[in-house]
């Protein structure tokens, strides 16, 4: 799944020009497929100032955040995929969601710690984001993330750097999502723990 999701991809790097496919202005610093809409309020933010770092998909909607931070960065989307309003997803490193995945409202996605563990650390952190911008140097721990096709992230989830969500799987609202989830299963919990398997006749 994957490989093919980073091929066409690829394509829609070569083939499409933001500006003429989504319906939100912006500083285009992302490459958008066909049908795709950004809505008023979301926020694309690309601090890698490198539209190949953001690459969406066909027939996505957009309502929430979608962020790279100045030191590292890349969030891929496939086709079909909804973004819910007050969602964040911020990468220092490697989001790839799949095709139809559905991510609700208030729900967050990090790839990283978002902030240095040393509180000397992160105080410089906070000087540099307020004076200059996010800094392109520093250790956040970084950690890829990979949501697979057909997955469903409920209210109020989150997700944590590492962690790959199979195919099909549910995230119920509110979890907190530490480690792998296996294909097919629904979780929930802080830590998210599986409650069920989805049953063979209701995959289709």
């Amino acid at each position: 799944m994957i490989k093919q999701l980073l091929k066409k991809l690829k394509y829609a790097l070569r083939g499409y020009d933001s500006s003429e496919k989504v319906t939100a202005s912006s500083e285009k610093y992302y490459v958008a497929g066909k049908g795709t809409v950004v809505y008023s309020e979301a926020e694309i933010i690309n601090n890698l100032l490198d539209k190949s770092r953001i690459i969406i998909g066909s027939n996505v909607h957009i309502r929430g955040q979608l962020l790279t931070f100045a030191h590292g960065g890349k969030i891929w989307i496939g086709d079909y995929c909804y973004i819910g309003r007050n969602t964040y997803i911020w990468s220092a490193r490697s989001i790839i969601i799949g095709n139809r995945v559905l991510i609700s409202h208030n729900c967050n996605i990090f790839d990283n710690n978002t902030h240095p563990i040393s509180p000397v650390q992160r105080h410089e952190q906070f000087k540099s984001i307020i004076t200059r911008g996010h800094p392109d140097r520093i250790d956040l721990q970084e950690k890829d993330v990979v949501i697979e096709d057909d997955v469903l992230i409920a209210a109020n989830a989150i997700i944590l750097k590492g962690v790959t969500i199979g195919k099909g799987a549910i995230v119920s609202a509110g979890s907190v999502v530490t480690k792998n989830i296996d294909p097919f299963t629904i979780v929930a919990g802080n830590p998210a723990q599986v409650i069920r398997v989805i049953p063979e006749d209701e995959r289709a």
